[in-house]
Formats: structure tokens, sequence, C-alpha cells
């Protein structure tokens, strides 16, 4: 078809190409601005319903942007937070880091002295604090031995008609044998839906499904009806893409420092670095800081002098959160469920190499202290798993079980007397934050009087090459600041010899895996060995589609 030029058609056209193109202009910055001010939703996936005391809370952070509902990994970083509900104070606070497929996933190790009821797992992202702590995940942990925490459930054929559709099958076995359970995933048409969704396996006979409380279906739908698009006036947080030191450099005697330089050593790799400030005297620098590292700053003027100079780092701040308060059930925990979840975590510490220690060789640390106190309480020396498995020295306590709380700030602190000393006795002037659990010959604890609400006592012992840790002028820092816990895998032992089949096998926890990818075909494969006593198996698979279905399933296998 041949068209002839027209003027007055010529003008039209070129006229409503220019509205065409303020139109694609605005749709383009709409999608920016949605893009860049887009709220981030958050749910805690566990691997089961309820724990014991020292047990291993596997989980994985669902991350999704409010508008769109699908997965997003825009913040490379989540904070995951486990308060204690009736004191209200913080257990333990981790840095998560979202691997090459943007999940984020780890394991939470539950001090052995944590006594029964209900705890709260807080969840977010830097980018959230922006819309304010409500905005947060709060999901209830329950520790066998006490209460647990009653939710307001959505009706479940309400939930049904906004998830997904998954077919599970398999066949049950036990004594150790080997399973294989199919995954099928499909939207409400039947087409097939790919994802990376998180799986667990547990005991149906020891851990049922929470009757009483939500899912990532209920999570969701509540976080997306208390959605407010225009809450977020300014940025004061913005997503955490990577890990910052923040501070300055200044003169002591009211001078500024002309063309500062600031020199940077990784205790953990050994990589130093130098940096020159020109005009500036505030510094940021991008680290990678896994958790238990140590970053030794020092700054200098142009010429390599030291005095008359002081290096301030900023620390870092963290949110107050309010613990929401739940309805508590009136029926505690069964005693046979408690007693089998304490026979599965002892009885496999064989395998998993978690509380196993040999103390018969190994004597309480002499210090100027310790002849006062007697025996400790407990004792951690080196080569113990836990200090292989927690470099950040602070975490190590708390999972020791030692007294701890909160600052009006927000900021953990711990409620013990700590002394750390070297070889010979000697104390030092170092404080935990400046350590690493690979700086640590031996720890030993003696528990203060709860009834006098006396302090723990902790006496630290240095290896030789840790005591001159933190030594230095005013114008030297060393920093340790909360870093990425470094991701614990699931340990799903493999029964194919007579030798490991000998070991006592009563897990809870089967199989864990964050991970479980489905094909273009919807579908996915699982296997792991039974253990010595479970006959019926409860699995759950929750997560997001790619294209942002929800989806949770919890089905029996018999």
């Amino acid at each position: 078809m041949l068209f002839r030029e027209n003027p007055s058609l010529h003008s039209r056209i070129n006229a409503n190409f220019a509205g065409m193109k303020r139109i694609i202009l605005f749709s383009i910055l709409l999608l920016q601005t949605i893009s860049i001010c887009a709220q981030e939703r958050f749910y805690i996936q566990t691997d089961k319903s309820f724990y014991a005391p020292g047990d291993t809370v596997w989980f994985r952070a669902h991350l999704m942007d409010a508008a769109t509902n699908t997965p997003v990994s825009r913040s490379r970083f989540v904070y995951i937070e486990l308060h204690d509900q009736q004191t209200d104070t913080l257990i333990v606070r981790m840095m998560i880091r979202g691997d090459e497929d943007g999940v984020f996933a780890n394991a939470l190790l539950l001090p052995k002295e944590i006594l029964g009821g209900v705890y709260t797992l807080v969840g977010y992202t830097q980018w959230m604090r922006n819309f304010g702590s409500d905005s947060f995940c709060y999901q209830p942990l329950t520790v066998v031995g006490g209460q647990r925490a009653r939710g307001h459930r959505i009706p479940e054929e309400v939930l049904t008609k906004l998830s997904a559709d998954v077919i599970i099958s398999g066949k049950a076995a036990t004594n150790k044998a080997l399973m294989t359970f199919d995954i099928d995933v499909r939207d409400k048409d039947g087409y097939p839906l790919r994802g990376i969704y998180a799986i667990s396996v547990t005991d149906y006979d020891v851990v049922k499904p929470d009757s009483l409380f939500g899912d990532i279906r209920q999570s969701l739908l509540r976080q997306q009806l208390s959605y407010k698009p225009d809450t977020l006036s300014s940025v004061i947080f913005p997503y955490q893409e990577e890990q910052f030191i923040t501070g300055r450099i200044k003169g002591t005697l009211r001078s500024k420092i002309k063309n500062p330089h600031l020199h940077v050593v990784n205790t953990l790799t050994g990589q130093r670095h130098e940096f020159e400030l020109g005009d500036s005297t505030r510094f940021a620098l991008a680290v990678d800081n896994p958790e238990g590292c140590t970053y030794m700053l020092e700054a200098t003027d142009h010429r390599g002098g030291k005095s008359f100079i002081k290096l301030i780092v900023d620390s870092l701040t963290f949110p107050r959160v309010k613990l929401p308060q739940y309805a508590l059930s009136s029926i505690a925990t069964d005693t046979a469920i408690i007693n089998r979840m304490s026979q599965s975590h002892s009885s496999y510490d064989g395998i998993l190499l978690d509380e196993v220690i040999k103390v018969g060789s190994h004597r309480p640390i002499k210090s100027p202290i310790s002849h006062r106190l007697g025996a400790p309480s407990f004792m951690l020396t080196e080569g113990h798993p836990k200090l292989k498995a927690t470099r950040n020295v602070e975490t190590l306590l708390r999972t020791m079980g030692v007294k701890h709380g909160v600052t009006d700030n927000g900021t953990p602190y711990l409620f013990a007397l700590i002394h750390i000393i070297d070889e010979h006795g000697k104390h030092q002037q170092v404080s935990i934050d400046q350590l690493s659990s690979s700086d640590i010959k031996q720890i030993d604890m003696y528990r203060g009087f709860k009834s006098l609400k006396e302090p723990d006592i902790i006496v630290i012992q240095l290896k030789p090459d840790a005591k001159n840790r933190g030594k230095g002028g005013p114008n030297m820092v060393a920093v340790r600041q909360l870093g990425y816990s470094i991701p614990i895998k699931f340990y799903s032992p493999q029964y194919i010899d007579d030798c490991t089949k000998d070991i006592p096998d009563f897990r809870t926890t089967l199989y864990w895996n964050p991970k479980v990818k489905t094909d273009s075909t919807g579908k996915a494969k699982v296997q792991f060995y039974a253990s010595d006593v479970s006959k019926r198996y409860l699995v759950t698979i929750e997560g997001i589609s790619d294209n942002g279905f929800l989806v949770h399933q919890q089905q029996v296998i018999e």
C-alpha cells in the first residue's frame, strides 16, 4: 500500500508521536519510581513448628516486591533477630547475605539453657526501615516446655484460592532406607510454575503442623492488606547492596588534616590497602565483612605522620522493634514430645558434632580470679565445633547461655564480667569486639546466681598470636561490626555402608533444602535417608514462583 504525503496528516502524526513519547516517558518514570520506592514483604520459613533447647533452627527468608508479588533481591542483605517474648530482650541478631540466586538461608543455634515458651523471629531489610518497624516480619517461634502462640487464621478456602496447586508423591520408609519424593507445582489453570522453593521433611509423629498460627500465605496476605504505597517521604536507608565502614579523620589540635590517608588491613585475609582522602575528612569504605572479621584502620597525614590525629568510626544502628502480643494456648506441649526431641538432639550428636566435648583432659584456666570461683559451669576448648561454626565471640557466648539483654536504643549487651588473658594468665586490654573465635584457646564460664541477679563470669584465654590484638593510638581503630553469617549447610547422612548404619538416628528434621528448583515443567525431585524410628513424614514446601504465585503445601507421607 502506497502512502502519499499529506501535510495536515503529517502534522497530526507528529502530534500523536509527541503525545505517545510523553506517555512512554511518563510510564518509564512511573516504573522507575515504583522500582526505587517499592516496599518489600518478608516471610521467615523454618523447618518445623517448634524446637527443643539447644536445637538448630533452619530457616529461609522469602523477600518479595509488595507491588508485583514477585521475588526480589534488590537488598543483598537481610536481618534476622530472635527476641525473648517475656522479657522483651534480644537473644541473637544475624545478617544474612543472599546467594547467587537471591536466596537468603542459614541456621540459628538456640542456647541449651533457653526456657520453654514463645519467642519472636523478626525479619527486615535496611530498606524496610524507611517504612517503620510495623512493616517488619514478626513470627512466633515455640520452644517446647511452654505454651504456644495462637493466631487468627484466615479461612483455608480463602487461602486455597490465592496459592498454587502442589502435588507431593512418594513412599514412606524407615530403618535408614533411601526415600524419593517428587514435587509438581502448577497454577490454577494447570500451567507449571518455575521457582526456587524451600522444603522440609519432619517426623510427623513428633512434629505436627502448626494449627494455631499461619503460613506464608497468611503472613504475606496480612502484609498486603496493610500495604501503604505513599508512606515514604524520604529515603534514609537505601537498598543495602554492600557493607560499609564509615567515619572521619580529624586533628586533635582543632586543625584540619590536609590530604589524610587511611590504611586498612583485613585481619582475616591479610589484605592491605591505602586510600587518599584528598580534601575530605570523611570516608565510606566498602568491605566484604563476614561474621568474625576484624578490620584494622589507621589514619595518617600525607607524609605518613601519626601524631595529633584521631580516627573516629561510626557505629552501626539497628531498629527498635515492638513485639506483638500473642494469645497463648492453654495446652502445653506434650511431655512425650519433649522427651523425644531431647533424645533426637542428644543421640545424634555423634553425627552432627554439635555439643560433644571431652573435658577429662582439660583443666580450668589459671587466672587471678579462677582460684576463687571453683569449677567452671561450662568449658569450651580449642577444637570444639562451636568455635569453628561461630566466628563472632559475642554470638558464641550467647549460644553458650551467657546472660544478655538489650539497651534502650536496641544495642545488645552481655550481662557478664569478661576477663581476657594470655597464655600466662596476664590480663589483656582488648574487647571481644576485636576478637574472633579463631583467637581463642579456651573459654570458662562461671554461672551467676539467678536469684541474686548476678552476672556470669567469663574467662577467655587467647592463643599466643592474638594477645596484641587491638593495641594502638587514637589514630588506629580495630573495627568489628556485625558481619554476614557464614552459611551452614544442613547435614543429611548418607547410609551407604554398614558402618554408618550402626550410629543411632532419631532425627526429627530429616531433610531441609532452602533451594529446590523446579524446572520448566514445574517438577523437582528430592532424596534423603530415613531415620531409625520415623514411619510417617510431614512434607512442607513454601515459596514464591518466579511469576508471583504463593506456594504452600503440607502433606503427610505414610
